[in-house]
């Protein structure tokens, strides 16, 4: 018990030096990160319809970026009718544990709409969006909302888009 009551004191020291490291102290100097202003990337016009992607029926590779158990891994989704019907794991491995071809639960992927969407969040405190010059979808879009929060940021990456052919 000695040993924790010498420790003590030092803790309390390393408390009170961190908690003046705010700028709500007057005299102290601003905190170099509230200073900055949010960022947030242009998006480029999309090729074809700027609400979204325009066609109802494809499949693409999602990859998602989070901290969430399917971080990282492939996923091909398939979207008919602009709705996500199908969803596999294109390789296993990461936290959750996935296995090549094993189904993803729909909640945790979303169309390319959602993606879409995403690029264009209000009042998020940085989105970044990779949408090469004439391609009608972004092939990554990064979202953190809150300057303020940890470990809330997701962000999808897009590969492999297949728009399914159209009935003949």
């Amino acid at each position: 018990m000695t040993s924790a009551r010498a420790a003590l004191p030092a803790l309390a020291l390393a408390l009170l030096a961190m908690a003046g490291c705010g700028d709500s102290e007057p005299g102290l100097a601003p905190d170099p990160a509230s200073s900055a202003e949010p960022t947030q990337e242009p998006n480029p016009e999309p090729a074809q319809d700027p609400g979204g992607f325009a066609p109802t029926d494809y499949s693409y590779t999602l990859t998602l970026t989070c901290y969430c158990p399917d971080a990282g891994i492939p996923i091909r989704v398939t979207v008919a009718d602009d709705e996500v019907v199908s969803a596999v794991y294109a390789r296993g491995g990461g936290r959750s544990g996935a296995v090549a071809g094993d189904p993803v639960p729909l909640s945790r992927v979303v169309s390319l709409d959602e993606v879409i969407a995403a690029a264009e969040t209000p009042d998020a405190h940085r989105v970044e969006v990779d949408w090469p010059e004439g391609q009608d979808h972004p092939t990554s879009v990064a979202v953190d909302p809150s300057e303020r929060a940890v470990d809330e940021e997701y962000g999808y990456l897009v590969a492999d888009v297949e728009v399914a052919d159209a009935p003949g």
